[in-house]
């Protein structure tokens, strides 16, 4: 089967490589289409994923150009099934060359994007926390952040080459430009500021912030996008604005701190409610709230999830 998948951020890289090479294993043929957004580019270049440049979307014309894109590579192909996460471009094009169109998420989304994405879809794949959410929906247990993390061996080198010796924590500060951030309003440079000189009392700080967000002063930068997860695991704990990084670090067994206006994503409430190795508190509380208690996580194999999901 030829299979078509479109990416539109880092996350989808890592949520869809194991799938990926695991669908080539079977015999299957695989081709990506991308836009360049953050360090999607360089995280495909680092697992040798073979990928086409795509228009960025959202904008009406932009929007138009992306989908066309997607069409065409997919009619080039000769793709049997188009997947993608919640998104509107292989919806479009699946509806135009009257193929299947599987997509992915973990969040309900807004009106609009449901509209063009979801709803368009021959099957909607998400964790069991959003149950009922969507039409021709179908379920695993767990979360995506699962579909990579496990089982996943952290590369014991990333510490000498980030100068790590002893306790360290990671911090993610994000943009707030995706569109389902539309008016929300993360920390401030000087709750930036204030977090990492509090949290620099009890380790070093490596920052993994979104591209174009600044690195505060007395965080070490990431050196290479694919060494994020390594870092993550290996450390003492993660506090910041992105959910997806907190759901991975709970994956990882490690406490998780999530700070963000956003506090109603369900699969951090899912977590929270199976006092799961994540807690959603305001700033002034990220210290007291890594003391824990904390209790794992159950992980489940989501990777199967995803590969049966597109092949069946």
């Amino acid at each position: 089967m030829k299979i078509l998948i479109d990416m539109g951020h880092p996350a989808h890289v890592h949520f869809f490589r194991n799938a990926i090479r695991e669908l080539e294993r079977r015999g299957h043929s695989v081709a990506v289409t991308a836009r360049d957004k953050d360090v999607t580019f360089r995280l495909l270049d680092a697992y040798k994923i073979p990928y086409q440049t795509r228009p960025d979307g959202w904008r009406p014309l932009n929007l138009f150009k992306a989908a066309r894109f997607v069409t065409g590579s997919a009619r080039a192909f000769g793709a049997e099934r188009l997947v993608g996460v919640h998104n509107p471009y292989v919806a479009a094009a699946a509806v135009k060359l009257k193929k299947p169109c599987i997509l992915f998420t973990d969040t309900p989304g807004s009106g609009f994007v449901n509209r063009i994405s979801v709803a368009r879809a021959a099957k909607v794949i998400t964790p069991e926390c959003l149950a009922g959410m969507f039409p021709n929906q179908t379920t695993y247990p767990g979360c995506k952040e699962m579909a990579y993390l496990h089982p996943f061996s952290p590369d014991r080198g990333v510490l000498a080459r980030h100068g790590l010796s002893g306790r360290y924590y990671v911090v993610r500060f994000i943009g707030w430009t995706a569109h389902h951030d539309s008016g929300v309003r993360g920390l401030s440079p000087e709750g930036k500021e204030q977090l990492v000189k509090a949290l620099s009392s009890k380790g070093q700080i490596i920052a993994c912030n979104e591209e174009g967000v600044g690195v505060p002063e007395g965080c070490i930068p990431v050196l290479r996008p694919e060494d994020a997860h390594s870092l993550l695991a290996l450390s003492s704990g993660y506090v910041g604005e992105g959910a997806t990084m907190a759901k991975e670090a709970a994956v990882l067994g490690v406490p998780s701190v999530y700070l963000s206006p956003m506090d109603t994503l369900p699969p951090i409430i899912w977590m929270e409610r199976a006092e799961a190795l994540v807690r959603t508190t305001s700033p002034e509380g990220a210290l007291k709230a890594l003391e824990g208690p904390w209790k794992r996580i159950m992980v489940n194999d989501v990777l199967g999830a995803v590969v049966g999901g597109i092949l069946q």
